[in-house]
């Protein structure tokens, strides 16, 4: 089994789906490919990677994250092929079992620590909410 990490946002909301005693969250990540183009001196898309991946740790707080929420996701990559009904053909198909989902701080506000106070955001300040 190869361990896989991807860093991409949800495709959809996760799907919750009960699996005997346990859930599972079952989702998609798309995983944009990226260059930098010199002549125009900025950062070009070249094409999407769709991976699906189940989560067995944690399913009901994965299930909370919105479509299109950056993600990090590590896990192993396994087989999940299956025979076709209609055609009898095999579907090859891959899905990344995850070991660890979490989410990505990007363009986040910018925090500064008070003298005497915990870390607060932009939006706290001179209030007494400090998380």
């Amino acid at each position: 089994m190869a361990v896989k990490t991807v860093v991409g946002r949800l495709g959809a909301v996760p799907e919750l789906q009960a699996a005997g005693q346990k859930h599972v969250a079952k989702f998609s990540v798309a995983e944009t490919k990226r260059k930098f183009d010199r002549d125009r001196n900025e950062w070009v898309d070249e094409f999407t990677i769709w991976h699906d991946v189940e989560a067995w740790t944690a399913p009901e707080q994965i299930a909370q994250l919105a479509k299109g929420t950056w993600v990090i996701v590590e896990g192993e990559e396994r087989d999940a092929s299956y025979q076709s009904r209609d055609t009898g053909q095999t579907v090859r198909r891959m899905v990344i079992r995850a070991r660890t989902v979490g989410t990505v701080i990007r363009d986040a506000p910018q925090q500064r620590q008070q003298p005497g106070a915990g870390w607060a955001s932009a939006s706290t300040q001179g209030t007494d909410e400090v998380f």
